[in-house]
């Protein structure tokens, strides 16, 4: 199926109903069933965070880091994605808000122990404390941050505190229709000039009781 628009054009609104004029749309894209959060108190609340921009200061749900400060975030999107910026808020006191995010572009099944075997797309080191969820817009690499099916979001450091909370990631970008989807197809096998009767051959076995 071709892309929503032409090329890009016209897929900055939002599939939610309730929000249809919310260009920080790609939550919206996001396969709910496939989200995955480790070192979580709570990782069922994961999807929660990925919300409508009006929504960006509700405190709940929120996610809160268990062993140590450390979160993962991986998400799949139901088409592919052009992600073009992005904003985070954290949550609780100042020092629990993220201060480092690390992202992952297309790579399956990362966790902590195969983490660092990875490159990240892009590194945000100077995450502020967001309250007011007013700054904090970064600007992705666009080359990298194209055509994405899986991103992983790694907050390997906070302001100060033993836990880390996010309250909101917002992604802001384009989207398109098409599926990535396993294709059924069978395929004729088709002869070759060896296996076709030439007249010459039939001239040849005329006669001999074959």
């Amino acid at each position: 199926m071709p892309p929503h628009g032409p090329g890009f054009a016209g897929a900055l609104h939002s599939h939610d109903a309730e929000y249809p004029d919310d260009d920080w749309n790609l939550y919206s894209m996001i396969d709910r069933d496939s989200i995955v959060g480790l070192n979580l108190t709570s990782p069922g609340d994961t999807i929660g965070i990925f919300k409508p921009f009006s929504r960006r200061l509700e405190e709940s749900p929120m996610i809160k880091s268990d062993a140590d400060e450390e979160i993962i975030i991986t998400i799949r999107f139901t088409s592919p994605c052009h992600v073009r910026k992005l904003m985070f808020i954290g949550g609780g006191e100042d020092d629990s808000h993220p201060s480092t995010v690390k992202c992952y572009v297309n790579h399956e099944d990362i966790d902590f122990s195969s983490i660092e075997n990875f490159t990240p797309a892009a590194t945000f080191s100077n995450l502020g404390v967001n309250r007011e969820g007013t700054a904090e817009q970064f600007a992705t690499p666009a080359s990298k941050f194209t055509n994405i099916d899986v991103l992983t979001f790694y907050f390997c450091e906070n302001h100060g505190d033993s836990s880390t909370i996010v309250q909101y990631i917002g992604m802001q970008g384009e989207h398109t229709h098409y599926r990535r989807e396993a294709v059924d197809a069978e395929y004729e096998v088709l002869c070759n000039g060896q296996d076709i009767e030439q007249p010459e051959d039939k001239k040849a076995t005329e006669g001999t009781g074959y």
